[in-house]
């Protein structure tokens, strides 16, 4: 699955639990950028993990367009990714502030 500003690949996992990877190439910057893009997709799944389905390996990869991208943004395409690969086992409320 994919959008304008990350890409998610999700496996099937052995057991009960929801593990989460980030990939930041030297493509979408350098080392202060990639921290900030993985500090922002960290905290889009953190706000939605208690949604999504046990027993899924997922990896998000995140896309050079990612270096500009705000918060809202982020948690939108996380969203997104999340959404239309199924991955979610409930509806995440969308908070009113972020």
């Amino acid at each position: 699955m994919g959008s304008g500003l990350a890409t998610l690949y999700i496996v099937p996992a052995e057991n009960d639990t929801v593990r989460v990877g980030f990939s930041v190439s030297k493509r979408v910057g350098k080392a202060v950028i990639r921290n900030r893009v993985k500090r922002l997709l960290r905290e889009a799944v953190r706000r939605q993990l208690l949604s999504i389905r046990p027993g899924c390996d997922l990896v998000f990869i995140a896309r050079p367009s990612a270096a500009q991208a705000t918060y809202r943004q982020v948690l939108d395409a996380v969203s997104y990714l999340l959404r239309r690969s199924g991955a979610l086992c409930r509806p995440v409320p969308r908070p009113d502030h972020a």
